[in-house]
């Protein structure tokens, strides 16, 4: 498959491999930067003189670690978040504008990162010996309660949403749910255009809140047929019960990554003259655990999506009966997003959570 912007979109990805692979370097150079230099340990000090509450220390603590470690990134961040997007065409937003962007994005991070390392933290204090049971039922729940309130609650806060009012339009996406048995709550547009020239739609929520939404940029450059086919893949996922199964494996994924951290605590806690796990100068190596954790397990967890990917695009071309709309329409999706026409395997087996685009359009065709 060859597209006009492929040696564009091939130039994209390049620079995005090198800063992925300054990223996976960065982190954990700084978290060990941070836990050896004494900074961590410094900083755990002077909570605890601070306050005498547990949970205030931490946040004390959290609050610094926070700070530090977003000014430190923050060149990597804005390059690859605004000045990159910008020299190939992706963004829209003028800089004051991803300034206000970023703030939401921080904030949100921060309020939810330090909601979740309070509760961890707290069950590391209080129930030392069952810690990775409770934390890996937390974890599933949190991922329950985000995926309900995203389209209600979070996606407001970034993009603005309202009724689609493109009557055939929604007539059209609405039969296409009932053929596929699955309730929505409306069709709704998101108006993306102002920040990117990127499209997309999606099936967001669960029960009640479920509902249909279809990006301004999907809506200007997309025919009927291909916004259907787009949509018929996000309802084979739910067909599928593809979230379900991903929450169902995190438990136990979720569980088996904190028993590692478990175990390998036992050396370096004690290396770092540290009380346990629940000490908060430790907490760098906590990060480092799971990241390193989660990096290992990251090719399987990204097969396992991919094949989720597969079984939806199946189901959109048997659902919709369009199989040359579904690949055009994801034709237009890779040269509007600047997709890797071709990505190398070894990074698409590593790091792609979603099959290249140009095998996808391969297989598709002969349905």
């Amino acid at each position: 498959m060859n597209w006009d912007s492929s040696s564009e979109a091939r130039r994209y990805a390049r620079t995005r491999y090198r800063l992925l692979g300054v990223e996976l370097l960065a982190w954990p150079g700084f978290l060990l930067a941070y836990q050896g230099s004494g900074v961590s340990a410094s900083v755990a000090a002077w909570a605890s003189a601070s306050v005498s509450s547990a949970s205030l220390q931490l946040l004390w603590y959290l609050a610094v670690f926070g700070i530090v470690s977003y000014l430190v990134f923050l060149p990597l961040h804005l390059y690859a978040g605004f000045f990159l997007e910008h020299r190939f065409g992706l963004s829209r937003l003028r800089f004051s504008g991803w300034l206000v962007r970023e703030a939401k994005r921080a904030a949100l991070s921060a309020g939810l990162g330090l909601a979740m390392m309070e509760g961890l933290y707290a069950l590391l204090r209080g129930a030392p010996q069952h810690w990775t049971v409770l934390a890996a039922a937390g974890w599933v729940g949190i991922s329950v309660v985000l995926a309900r309130i995203f389209p209600t609650w979070v996606l407001p806060i970034f993009y603005r949403t309202s009724s689609l009012t493109d009557e055939a339009l929604v007539a059209r996406l609405r039969a296409l749910c009932e053929r596929a048995r699955l309730s929505v709550l409306g069709v709704f547009r998101v108006n993306l255009g102002v920040e990117t020239r990127k499209a997309n739609a999606a099936l967001a929520g669960v029960g009640r809140t479920r509902r249909v939404l279809v990006s301004d940029t999907l809506l200007g450059q997309f025919t009927p047929e291909e916004i259907e086919t787009v949509l018929a893949h996000e309802l084979g996922h739910q067909r599928h019960q593809h979230l379900a199964k991903m929450l169902l494996l995190s438990g136990p994924g979720s569980w088996l990554a904190f028993t590692v951290v478990e175990w390998g605590s036992r050396w370096w806690t004690a290396r770092l003259g540290l009380e346990g796990l629940a000490d908060p100068a430790g907490f760098p190596m906590l990060l480092l655990s799971l990241f390193l954790i989660g990096l290992v397990g990251l090719p399987l967890q990204n097969a396992l999506s991919r094949r989720f990917e597969w079984q939806a695009d199946r189901f959109a071309v048997h659902l919709s009966g369009k199989p040359s709309a579904f690949a055009g329409a994801l034709r237009k999706l890779g040269e509007l997003n600047l997709a890797d026409p071709a990505p190398p395997r070894w990074i698409e087996w590593l790091f792609y959570d979603h099959p290249a685009i140009h095998r996808r359009i391969r297989r598709i065709i002969p349905l």
